[in-house]
Order: C-alpha cells, then structure tokens, then sequence
C-alpha cells in the first residue's frame, strides 16, 4: 500500500480550499483518517495562525474541523517564548496545563548589532521590531539583517527620519516581554565578546556620541540611557577590556525640553558612561570599528589617523 505523505496531504488540502470547497467535501475527498491524522501531526508543533497560514484555512474554519474530528485543543493558543542561543531549536513544554513552544535564537553578531540599535533608537512591540534614524550609514544593513528574519515595511517621514519595521513576533520577544527588557538575552550577548561588541556598536550608533570639540584636540565619546542595568553590563564588559570610564547621573530636568524637534517630558534618571581620552584607543578598537553610522564611524576613523588617545 502507497504510503501518502504529509506533505501530499497539505497540497491537496490548499488546492481543495482554492476551489471553494468546504470541510465536509475535503474531509470526504481525503477521508476522514488521514485528514485527522494530518492535522494531529501538524497541531502540537504549530500554534494557531501558524497552522492557518500552513493550510490557507481560516481559525473559525479550524475550530470547527477540530471539533469535528474531536481532537483536543489544549494547545489552541499555545503561547511562543524565545531564548538567545547557539543553535535554532524549539520544544513544546506544559506547565501548570498552559503549552508553550520554547523557541531558541541563534544570536549572530548582525543579530546583536540590531537588538542594540533598536534598544536605543527603535521600538518593539509584541509582534514586531521597528528601528528609525536619519543617518543613512545603518539603514542598509540594519534592512539586511530583519530581512533574514521576515518581512520589513519602509517609510520615511519629510525630515529624513526613516523607519524598518520587521514583523516578527518570536524577534520582538527576544529583546522585551511584557516585563520589559529582557535581561537574560543580554546576558547572553554579554558572555561572548563578539556579540558584545557588535551590540555595543549598534547601541552606540543609534544613543551615544562620537564627535570633536572644535576649540580642542579632544573628541567627546559618551551614551545616554535611562536603564541603568544595561549601561552597567557596558561598564563591566569595558573593565573587563581595560577601557576606562567614568558614569554620571542626571535627575530629569524640570518643565519641557527638546531633543532633534521632539518635545520631551522627561521623567526617569538618565545615566552617561563617557570614556576619557586615555582609553579611546582601547574603545575604537573593541567598539569604535564596528560602528555604522556615518558621521561617527567617519570621526572614529579620523581620531584612529591622528593616533588619538596613543601614547
């Protein structure tokens, strides 16, 4: 007896669905057996719009099919978190009767790279990332990066603010829950120094400063930020590198100010980590080189011409 494949059994799904026919004809055509069969093997792995976007049939449609089939749906809504790691690999786990798939990330340095770009110039939302500026230096690469992961939309507003935005959930999660940021992929990035760099240089591209005082021979380099424990791992991985810094504290400034235009209601602590002259050389080679933003990676490579910060 030919064996029928699952992969057979979805085509024939999708080109009965693009022929109008409704679940009592597909099930009567592909019987009653194998279409269980099929969707009992596709189900624990899947939640459900992947499933509906594998079959091309709508969520209402589905849950009437299950029902019809009588197949449990305690995995219906199962929920997606994802983990920073070596390898892609996923696995469905219960607890306490809720199903989760457990998705792991490999994290590659372009990868880090966004994630520290878009923790200082972007926003994630809990299905998509976006990232915006109006340097052209990144936006090449930051698009090749998100288009590995998924589809991205472009805009770009009449000042020259551009915006990417990837819609993929299981990326969004990566970098925030709704607890906020999460802490645990940093730790990993912030356990390989490749990572490390590469997501400092994004950060620093998109919130920190790399530019010359005209008066003096002496470049200001500097990130503001209002999350402390973040700056805290980039004062440690700098330590660890002999890259001298000092930190300062800034309560926020009373009334209304503005940043590039915006108007700002400031209402947290923001922290500076600014890195003496002594240690920029140490600072343009761990982080200075990998960064992508024009007008700083141009000033970068002056203040490596001029051997600044060298003996």
């Amino acid at each position: 007896m030919k064996t029928i494949s699952i992969q057979q059994t979805l085509e024939e799904i999708k080109d009965m669905k693009r022929n109008g026919n409704n679940f009592q004809t597909i099930k009567h055509q592909i019987g009653e057996k194998r279409l269980k069969s099929f969707l009992k093997t596709i189900y624990p792995n899947f939640s459900l719009p992947e499933i509906e976007k594998i079959t091309g049939v709508p969520d209402s449609s589905l849950g009437y099919w299950f029902e019809k089939l009588k197949i449990p749906r305690s995995r219906w809504h199962m929920k997606t978190i994802a983990y920073a790691g070596d390898n892609e690999k996923e696995q469905i786990v219960t607890v306490e009767k809720k199903v989760y798939k457990l998705k792991t990330i490999k994290i590659s340095p372009e990868l880090a790279y966004l994630i520290g770009f878009n923790i200082g110039d972007g926003n994630t939302e809990p299905y998509s990332v976006a990232v915006f500026n109006q340097d052209r230096g990144m936006k090449a690469y930051l698009s090749r990066i998100m288009k590995k992961y998924g589809n991205i939309t472009h805009n770009k507003r009449e000042d020259g603010l551009w915006r990417l935005r990837l819609s993929k959930g299981i990326i969004a999660n990566l970098i925030k829950d709704h607890e906020g940021l999460r802490y645990d992929t940093l730790d990993y990035i912030f356990n390989n120094d490749k990572l490390a760099r590469t997501f400092i240089a994004g950060f620093w591209d998109a919130e920190g400063t790399v530019r010359k005082q005209n008066k003096y021979n002496y470049y200001n380099i500097y990130v503001y930020n209002s999350k402390e424990h973040l700056l805290k791992r980039i004062e440690e991985f700098f330590t660890k590198k002999g890259i001298k810094c000092s930190k300062l504290s800034k309560e926020p400034p009373k009334g209304i100010r503005y940043i590039k235009g915006k108007r700002i209601y400031s209402k947290k602590i923001v922290y500076r980590l600014s890195i003496p002259k002594d240690s920029a050389k140490n600072w343009i080679k761990e982080i200075g080189v990998n960064m992508l933003h024009s007008k700083k990676s141009e000033t970068v490579k002056q203040m490596t011409q001029t051997n600044y910060g060298g003996n």
